[in-house]
């Protein structure tokens, strides 16, 4: 019942920009990265947690487990930093992937505004769309 009440905590989109389709994508595309993350933090993890337990049992000395602990406090601190599922979400106080991702955004929609970079690139890949289409379209008899 408690995953009930979690997803029911959830705030429901307003009858705005964030109940789009695009907001979806947005979505999608940020847990899609988040997950991705998470793989390599996990890919990176496991040989190092051997290599610490290992130190740990070798040369640990009275505290065998410290370098492993501190991999354990490492680990938890990226894993509040990814907030793969938002459970950590404190109204955006602290530092994480997705508002790291959000900064990110916000610069590129700035730089689109003001017709930087990124505007280009829309143009022309605008232009490159409107190509194919030409390109693709039967041709009309005379």
């Amino acid at each position: 019942m408690e995953t009930g009440n979690m997803i029911a905590e959830r705030k429901a989109p307003a009858d705005t920009e964030s109940s789009s389709r695009g907001a979806l994508v947005r979505r999608l595309v940020i847990f899609q990265i988040k997950l991705f993350t998470d793989g390599m933090r996990d890919l990176l993890l496991s040989p190092v947690s051997l290599a610490a337990a290992a130190f740990g049992f070798f040369l640990g000395g009275r505290n065998p487990h410290g370098a492993f602990d501190r991999l354990m406090d490492a680990g938890h601190a990226s894993d509040r930093w990814i907030d793969l599922f938002g459970h950590h979400q404190n109204g955006g106080q602290a530092v994480c992937l997705e508002k790291m991702l959000g900064d990110i955004e916000t610069v590129l929609r700035e730089d689109h505004a003001r017709g930087g970079l990124t505007a280009e690139a829309h143009r022309r890949l605008r232009s490159l769309a409107d190509e194919l289409r030409r390109r693709t379209s039967p041709r009309q008899s005379l």
